[in-house]
């Protein structure tokens, strides 16, 4: 089964050397590798070549460059404009996709890792599923999951031998994109990322459309995928009862708000809007004592997504 790789990056040329590398070290060789640079600014196509993983060449902007190195192909993608990782894996998909020469794409940021053996337990699933993820092991301790993950009993557990316990070798669902395997029906079926969506929600936009087309994303236990442990910003609310999502860039809560009352109202989640509204409204008038300021962007937020108007998040990208 021919295979390729799809890393999308921006500005962290450390970690990216770091996940080339595990991706070129798979016990199942990937056959070509695409690399999409999100106009990174730290001199990452350099430093590549420095570190003798690309070979050198003109580095041109929005154009697909062949720097392959000995017996290994690799295609470097330097995006002249911030696409956010949404268009980074639109454009990184869509690019491989087109050469109609793969059977399986898998996809991953810069800033995790696939385990040796990633590849070879995943492909072993992708025939009977179509898309399969690994499980995300937090990069600092081994022994814990990157997020904490619910059980059948709808508790959840942030430790990886209870969860393996549980679920046994397949949980019915995902946490993408971080190593996820897609085939070629699914992709064609369904499919690339939305890249409207910039950052956030742009792998659950994709995954909700999966199922929808009949497809049951699956994760394995067992193959593991190295990656930073959650650590999303959030703020108490009612006495500190509960926490919502919460992050000071103006960006980033933007894209957060629009992204997700776009993809529920897409999918006709309308508790979770209500939800959602009640929780943020009660942030900012009460917990934050009327902050009308923040209010207002919430709801011209929360307004782009239901109309779908992606295009304000641009004056906020420095």
């Amino acid at each position: 089964m021919k295979t390729c790789a799809i890393i999308v990056t921006f500005n962290r040329k450390t970690m990216l050397q770091r996940c080339i590398k595990a991706v070129l070290c798979q016990t199942h060789t990937v056959d070509s590798l695409f690399i999409v640079d999100n106009a990174s600014t730290d001199n990452t196509f350099e430093h590549l070549i420095d570190n003798n993983l690309i070979s050198q060449t003109e580095l041109l902007q929005d154009e697909l460059l062949d720097v392959s190195k000995g017996q290994q192909q690799i295609f470097y993608y330097r995006s002249s404009t911030n696409i956010g990782g949404a268009g980074g894996f639109y454009t990184g998909l869509k690019l491989a996709h087109e050469k109609n020469l793969f059977n399986a794409f898998w996809l991953m940021d810069d800033d995790g890792y696939p385990s040796e053996s990633c590849l070879e337990q995943q492909l072993k699933y992708l025939e009977q599923f179509h898309y399969v993820m690994p499980t995300s092991i937090d990069i600092e301790n081994g022994k814990q999951l990157s997020w904490a993950t619910k059980m059948p009993n709808k508790q959840k557990t942030i430790l990886y031998e209870e969860y393996t316990k549980v679920w046994g070798s397949i949980m019915p669902f995902v946490f993408p994109f971080n190593g996820c395997l897609f085939s070629e029906k699914l992709v064609s079926n369904v499919g690339y990322i939305n890249p409207q969506l910039f950052i956030w929600g742009d792998d659950y936009e994709h995954y909700f459309r999966c199922l929808k087309k009949g497809f049951k994303p699956i994760t394995l236990t067992h193959a593991k995928f190295y990656h930073p442990a959650n650590k999303a910003q959030t703020h108490p609310i009612m006495n500190g009862i509960f926490k919502i999502p919460y992050v000071e860039s103006e960006l980033r809560f933007l894209c957060l708000i629009r992204n997700w009352a776009y993809i529920n109202k897409k999918n006709h989640r309308y508790f979770h809007l209500m939800q959602s509204f009640v929780a943020y409204t009660w942030l900012f008038l009460i917990t934050k004592q009327w902050d009308l300021k923040s209010y207002k962007f919430y709801l011209s937020a929360l307004a782009d997504g239901l109309i779908g108007n992606f295009t304000r998040h641009v004056q906020y990208i420095k």
